[in-house]
């Protein structure tokens, strides 16, 4: 998603998500209601969220990632149940997306290929491309359209996360996942979901080996979320 506005504040996966008030208000209560500590207070404001203790100690997050840390420290919740049947708001939709999908292959015999097709050698490699992938410049340039070849464990096709089937769930969905990211569930394990935005667009999001290396607007649902490009 679009990095270019200007914005200094570290650079983070879902900001293209919360670009209006409505949207980090609803992920304040999406946190708030995940991190489940009396006393503890959310509130949203133009540049991020401000986080207040119960002793009145305040930490201002200027990003998701921020927000969700601060709030991991405060409680030390390592996982918490994920949000299925909540409702904490939605999103807002990003602009259309100008980058361009990559599909990643690992394979010995590796050879140049075409420039949205990365090929490497070994995990390790495929490993290092994740991480261009998720981390700016790469992240402002690319995301994952699929990965083969991979025998590491975040390598395997994701199994879709049900449940998340109205735009007033994707607040819950997005700090659900950054928590668990944060907290390693997904260091092995690959993660997957969809969640509309909106009437005609939805969320595309995965995550491999810790990394967030789809976060991209569809408009429609796909038939299956799979990571795996047929075509590699």
């Amino acid at each position: 998603m679009c990095g270019a506005c200007g914005d200094r504040t570290p650079a983070d996966w879902a900001r293209p998500l919360y670009a209006g008030p409505g949207a980090r208000s609803a992920l304040a209560a999406a946190a708030l209601a995940l991190a489940a500590r009396p006393g503890l207070r959310v509130a949203a404001r133009p540049g991020g969220w401000l986080v207040t203790g119960p002793t009145g100690a305040a930490a201002a997050c200027p990003t998701l990632t921020a927000l969700v840390a601060a709030l991991r420290r405060a409680t030390g919740r390592a996982l918490p149940q994920l949000p299925v049947a909540r409702s904490s708001g939605a999103l807002s939709v990003p602009a259309p997306d100008g980058r361009r999908g990559v599909r990643l292959r690992a394979a010995a015999d590796a050879q140049a290929a075409p420039e949205d097709r990365w090929t490497v050698r070994t995990d390790a490699e495929a490993l290092a491309a994740l991480g261009a992938l998720a981390e700016p410049p790469g992240s402002l340039r690319h995301y994952l359209a699929g990965i083969s070849g991979v025998t590491a464990p975040w390598g395997a096709s994701p199994r879709p996360v049900p449940g998340f089937d109205a735009p007033e769930r994707a607040s819950d969905l997005v700090v659900w996942a950054e928590w668990a990211r944060q907290s390693g569930a997904f260091d092995a394990d690959p993660f997957a979901a969809t969640c509309p935005l909106d009437g005609t667009t939805r969320l595309d999001l995965e995550i491999r080996a810790g990394y967030v290396v789809r976060a991209v607007r569809l408009l429609r649902l796909p038939e299956r979320v799979t990571g795996i490009d047929p075509e590699l």
